[in-house]
């Protein structure tokens, strides 16, 4: 631990890592929950909305890594469709990771409220908007959430706040046992088995679903009887209709229970942005 926080030291020392005092946040609300505390939202001076995310007690070795984990992988991205992480901040009990707000909240708010307006070209742009955000999150190996902001999908980790947003997922996910209707079926086959990129392409295919339907998937399931049906009965949602045919088969694929039969997200996303072009 004596390490990491000097690590931590060192990064703000050297500008790496931006650090904000904790007089500068005014108007904090909370919005959810995290693994290691609870997520606000706040305003920042001279920059504004921002999302607090706290890590409870700094005496604990695992806080400390998760944090430190985490500022380290997310301070290095700088992609259209993730989240930026603005720096850190602390208080007696928690440090604090300050990132970005995504001022749509979080997927499942935005369809909520917008999905009666939304034509296919949106829902298309919406999907291709995380797919593009996770084909960029593969090839630094981590893990996505999906918000909204200024029209634009982006992923960020708010450890489960609420929605799958994402989803770290993955999301996907990062709880297997608060997202079941996301979670590759493998794990639930297999305990042991590890999340891996074809996991998240499952999820993936069940949020294009959720993006064509307008709301979440098996609603009026209990999450145990989600997973014992995606398990032992194959279970998946039913097309909505007027869905693209094109849309729907990729979805399917995606949530194929054989990860060796899902595509790669390259594979989708370059069948999302031919379905664009053909709209």
């Amino acid at each position: 631990m004596t390490l990491i926080k000097e690590w931590i030291e060192e990064k703000i020392k050297n500008g790496k890592i931006r650090y904000f005092d904790n007089d500068k946040f005014s108007q904090i609300v909370k919005i959810g929950d995290g693994d290691f505390g609870q997520v606000n939202k706040a305003n920042l001076a001279d920059i504004g909305l921002v999302v607090l995310k706290f890590f409870l007690n700094k005496n604990s070795d695992k806080a400390y890594d998760k944090f430190a984990n985490e500022l380290n992988l997310l301070h290095e991205i700088d992609y259209q469709n993730i989240n930026r992480v603005l720096g850190i901040t602390e208080n007696l009990e928690s440090y604090i990771l300050v990132s970005e707000y995504a001022n749509g909240g979080n997927l499942r708010d935005y369809l909520k409220k917008e999905f009666t307006s939304l034509k296919w070209s949106d829902k298309i742009q919406m999907a291709l908007d995380i797919t593009n955000g996770l084909k960029f999150l593969h090839s630094k190996k981590n893990n996505p959430w999906k918000f909204v902001n200024n029209g634009k999908l982006l992923i960020a980790d708010l450890g489960l706040t609420k929605m799958i947003g994402e989803i770290r997922s993955c999301y996907l996910m990062d709880d297997d046992y608060k997202m079941k209707e996301y979670i590759d079926p493998q794990r639930f086959k297999n305990i042991g088995c590890k999340k891996d990129k074809k996991s998240d392409i499952y999820s993936l295919g069940v949020l294009l679903w959720e993006i064509s339907s307008g709301y979440p998937p098996f609603l009026n399931l209990s999450i145990h009887e989600i997973a014992f049906h995606i398990l032992y009965m194959n279970l998946r949602e039913e097309p909505i209709e007027g869905t693209p045919a094109k849309y729907q088969n990729l979805y399917q694929e995606c949530w194929d229970f054989e990860p060796k039969s899902r595509p790669d997200i390259e594979e989708v996303y370059e069948i999302l942005n031919r379905l664009k072009n053909d709209l």
